[in-house]
């Protein structure tokens, strides 16, 4: 009986050994350059494999193998005036504002919030005012680093697919300063519809601003990178996945 139970413990381990050594071949890793899995996504020849799967991979930024490889390649890309028109042009929504997922992290613990941001056409920079002591805010005072998602809704998200992503630094903004005043520049006029004020009511105008500036806090993202998915740029001969970096 022991020796059966021995033969059996040592058949298991000598399983378990065969199917950790098959997790080491080349059909999770690359055993030699230049090979990759037949399901490898379409890219550019000039890429060298090492440009987008690195040995090192201490302080990777987020990028993943799919995304890196689009950086690299040049083939289909939109040109960046062009690119930051679409973004603008796709963000803009009803009387110029949108709704996204913003996330923040605090202490390692994550918070995705719904918020309507305004971007600037001129800079791509993004403006929502927001009560204060929420917590998204204390989130934001303690890690400035977050990212925004927002898609548009469809019946097949792969046929009619339109979204973007941001990844950017958030910076919070008082009545008190100076960019508070630019900002407002930007967000009221998307404001004004939705309250039903004439923009040349100036002083039910300058009473907004004031009560604005008195009671909101305003978030300010400045983005780093932006990725815009829109399937009707391959209609024009461009990869659907755009990436436009600060």
């Amino acid at each position: 009986m022991k020796k059966l139970f021995l033969l059996s413990l040592a058949s298991i381990v000598a399983f378990s050994m065969t199917n950790f050594c098959e997790a080491q071949d080349n059909k999770f890793l690359y055993s030699k350059p230049g090979d990759k899995p037949k399901k490898h996504i379409m890219f550019d020849e000039e890429i060298k494999c090492v440009k987008c799967h690195p040995v090192k991979t201490k302080d990777i930024d987020g990028y993943t193998a799919a995304t890196m490889t689009l950086t690299q390649s040049k083939l289909g890309v939109m040109p960046k005036a062009e690119m930051e028109k679409r973004i603008v042009e796709v963000l803009s929504g009803h009387n110029g504002r949108e709704m996204f997922v913003l996330s923040t992290s605090y202490n390692n613990k994550p918070l995705a919030t719904i918020i309507e941001f305004v971007v600037d056409p001129k800079t791509l920079d993004f403006y929502a005012v927001s009560e204060r002591q929420t917590e998204k805010l204390f989130h934001i005072h303690e890690n400035s680093h977050v990212s925004l998602a927002y898609v548009k809704p469809a019946e097949n998200y792969f046929k009619d697919v339109l979204g973007v992503q941001v990844v950017g630094e958030a910076k919070l903004l008082t009545g008190k300063d100076p960019e508070f005043e630019k900002g407002l520049e930007i967000y009221l006029p998307s404001l004004l519809p939705m309250l039903n004020l004439p923009p040349d009511d100036t002083a039910k105008l300058t009473a907004l601003k004031e009560k604005v500036k008195k009671n909101s806090i305003m978030t300010k993202i400045t983005p780093d990178r932006i990725i815009l998915k829109d399937i009707t740029l391959r209609a024009k001969g461009l990869r659907l996945t755009q990436i436009w970096e600060k």
